[in-house]
């Protein structure tokens, strides 16, 4: 493939370098990883019923359930047609104006590489923090709570974190078949800390745990019956909830478990790296959708009738308003103080801290991916899409975006920059929806390379497959996008948080423009790239 203008090759290389390795249990590995069944219990049951009162939480879990499968589906019918890794740069880049497809995948990687800061936060904040405070608790060595409290202040907390981003980017540049080994251990891991849970909760009663709760903390807190002081105290704060349920609150509380889900279709960035990839693709994304909610509906059931949907809420209310009596509401945490076992509280945190974990590595490889796919095209710089010839690993796109997550640590502990941090996920849901919307008409402005699909004589009522999943994804992705824009707590749109996200696109803009004039003056016409399938 040469450029007819200038005789230089069109793509970076002849072949990306990169290998089918992934099988369909490593894409549903990695897809459910992303998802973080774990860290989706913990975010679920801290911010649900504190700022929802009256939410279902299990009726919202299978609301965002269903949405989250029909944004997949419709991506599925866009990585069986273009099965390359890049994420939504490959498919916008072929049905769009280049320098749109290109933007909405910086937007969408900024978002998935700030992200993998979140995640090395939260593995402190909601794993290990939590477990040293129960075991001073419950051994009354204070020092020990005096650690679970020092591990979140800010320098401990950005070194620690900073060291599990790089220990990623070790793991990844060893090469895609160690890193999907080691994704399968941990998943084995955190998937016995999701069962255990599970486990730990079933025999106990809500009175089992209110008689734990007031032997335990009623010394510390030096209150007779912190459980009840704790709901009395976050109702005069402004906690409310009149014991029936909000359908209103369900709805909008449904953007939690849906945040956590968007993972699961995160192999449409290695698509080209996926063995049997219509099969693996449908097994690893609704399979991992399907998984997390079963798991969540059960485990949040079992969370509300031990711990009380009323305790949830108001100790969430004052702990996070930083009013009334307070203690730390982590369902690791309580699940501790329910069994009495420093043991259970440990083996379950390390349950949650896996899940957290596979964040990690999962975003990173996202990142990697698309920049990856930008150097193929020549839109970004050649190095950027160098691949080890024995690991078959792009190590410059790898440190490059461990980089920019180190410092996006710093921003996030140390400034008030990303106060709003769920801001750039509504930006990405927003960008896959246009991707979805451009494949509802694909078939039809790309038919040269959709007829060459394995779905491409599929139709339903008489309409292309892909026309009608994505159809339905775009409208899923959209419901979302505005149900965020519209949840001041989950996302919203404040005017700071929003020029964020502007100021992305109009780096993106730049970057493609000033890429295009660079490789005019080498003599390369990189339009000419986005005329033809990516390379394999």
């Amino acid at each position: 493939m040469s450029d007819a203008a200038g005789g230089s090759r069109i793509f970076l290389r002849k072949a990306s370098g990169l290998i089918r390795t992934a099988s369909g249990t490593d894409t549903y590995i990695y897809n459910t990883g992303l998802v973080s069944i774990g860290l989706g219990v913990a975010s679920i049951m801290l911010y649900g019923p504190a700022f929802y009162p009256g939410g279902d939480l299990v009726w919202a879990c299978m609301l965002a359930g269903v949405m989250m499968a029909l944004i997949a589906f419709g991506l599925i019918t866009w990585t069986v047609t273009l099965p390359r890794s890049g994420g939504i740069y490959v498919f916008g880049s072929r049905s769009m104006f280049p320098v749109l497809a290109l933007t909405l995948s910086l937007v969408e990687i900024t978002a998935w590489l700030f992200y993998c800061a979140i995640a090395a936060y939260w593995m402190v904040y909601l794993g290990l923090s939590p477990t040293l405070t129960f075991i001073g608790y419950l051994s009354g060595d204070q020092a020990w709570v005096d650690a679970g409290a020092w591990v979140v202040s800010p320098w401990p907390m950005f070194l620690i974190g900073s060291g599990i981003l790089i220990l990623s980017g070790i793991i990844l540049s060893s090469g895609m078949r160690f890193y999907l080994m080691v994704q399968k251990w941990v998943f084995a891991v955190a998937v016995l800390g999701s069962i255990m849970l599970i486990a730990v909760l079933l025999p106990y009663s809500n009175a089992d745990f209110v008689a734990s709760f007031n032997a335990l903390m009623g010394p510390i807190l030096s209150v007779e019956d912190p459980y009840r002081e704790i709901i009395s105290s976050g109702r005069e704060a402004g906690w409310a909830w009149d014991g029936q349920t909000d359908w209103t609150q369900t709805w909008l509380v449904s953007n939690w478990p849906f945040l956590p889900l968007v993972g699961a279709a995160f192999s449409i960035a290695i698509g080209g790296e996926i063995k049997s990839v219509e099969k693996s693709q449908k097994w690893g994304m609704l399979g991992a959708v399907a998984t997390a909610t079963i798991v969540w509906m059960i485990t949040i059931a079992l969370c509300t009738d031990r711990f009380g949907y009323e305790f949830l809420g108001t100790a969430a209310f004052n702990f996070l308003g930083g009013t009334g009596v307070q203690v730390d509401p982590t369902i690791t945490l309580l699940a501790g103080v329910l069994t009495g076992s420093p043991l259970i509280c440990i083996l379950v945190s390390l349950g949650f801290i896996c899940w957290m974990w596979m964040w990690i590595p999962g975003m990173h490889t996202f990142g990697v991916r698309a920049i990856v796919a930008w150097s193929f095209d020549r839109i970004a710089p050649e190095a950027w899409g160098k691949i080890s010839p024995t690991r078959h690993t792009p190590m410059v796109a790898i440190w490059t975006c461990i980089a920019v997550t180190v410092v996006f640590m710093a921003l996030f502990v140390f400034t008030a920059f990303f106060s709003a941090i769920v801001i750039l996920i509504e930006a990405a849901v927003l960008a896959w929806s246009i991707v979805l919307g451009a494949g509802i008409f694909f078939p039809y402005t790309r038919p040269e390379i959709y007829e060459k699909s394995p779905i491409a004589g599929r139709k339903v009522l008489g309409l292309p497959l892909m026309t009608v999943a994505c159809t339905l994804g775009f409208f899923a992705a959209q419901f979302y996008f505005w149900t965020l824009f519209f949840d001041p707590t989950a996302a919203g749109h404040d005017p700071q948080q929003l020029m964020i996200v502007a100021g992305v696109f109009v780096i993106g803009i730049v970057f493609y423009l000033v890429m295009k004039q660079i490789r005019k003056s080498q003599g390369i016409d990189v339009s000419l790239a986005f005329k033809e399938i990516p390379i394999e």
